[in-house]
Parts: structure tokens; sequence; C-alpha cells
């Protein structure tokens, strides 16, 4: 007796995982979109934090210093800085240990977001992907 209600509850639970195994393949590409489109409002997001802390530490900068952090080669590595700081932010809150990975991922994304200043704004900006359906 007891064999067989554990036999129905494995096949019932087998069963159950091949069904949202088949559906989750049938709906990646549609998780996929969903994906990079929540990407792209992330980097978007981070773009205009960024913006908004570059252009008031410019216009404290521009007095004092011939430094400019609007352009390209110093914006790169203010956004970079940035992310690291907000990573390092974001850590101190977890009070989990930092590992290298974190720190190239958001280097990473402090390059991104800096080396795609102004194509945000445009049509294929950031165009993550390529639409295959």
């Amino acid at each position: 007796m007891i064999g067989r209600i554990l036999f129905g509850f494995c096949s019932f639970s087998t069963t159950i995982m091949m069904v949202m195994g088949m559906l989750f393949i049938r709906n990646t590409p549609k998780l996929m979109r969903l994906f990079l489109k929540l990407i792209r409002y992330v980097f978007y997001l981070s773009y205009l934090i960024y913006e908004w802390l570059l252009t008031w530490i410019q216009s404290h900068l521009d007095d004092r210093s011939g430094v400019d952090l609007l352009h390209n080669p110093q914006r790169i590595i203010a956004c970079s800085l940035l992310s690291l700081c907000f990573l390092f932010l974001i850590n101190l809150l977890r009070d989990k240990s930092l590992s290298i990975w974190t720190m190239m991922g958001a280097i990473s994304h402090g390059v991104l977001i800096g080396y795609l200043w102004k194509d945000f704004f445009e049509p294929t900006g950031l165009d993550l992907g390529e639409s295959l359906w």
C-alpha cells in the first residue's frame, strides 16, 4: 500500500517536472526577449543616474580644474568608478564578502554605460541580441 502511494507520488512529480521543462523550452524565446528588455531598462536607469551624478560633479569640477568628465575616456573611467562605488555600497548593506567576479561585472557595467553614453537615445542604441523571430 505504501509502495503504491510512493510510486504514484513519484510518477506524478516526474510528470509535473517534465511538463514544466517542456513549457520552459517552449517559452524560451519570450523569456529571452523579456530578459533582454529588463537588462536594457537596468542599463537605461543606470545611465540616467550616472548622467545626473556626472553632470553634478562636472559643474563643481569645472571651476577648479580642467577635467571634463563628460567626454569619452574620462567618462568611461568615471562610470566604472561609480559602478564600483555602488557595488561597495550594496555589499556593505548585504554584509557579504566581495568577489572578483562581481567587481569585474561592475567595471564592465560602468564601461558599457560610459561607452554607450549618447547611444541610448538612438533607436538602435542599445540593441542587445538580434531578433530571429
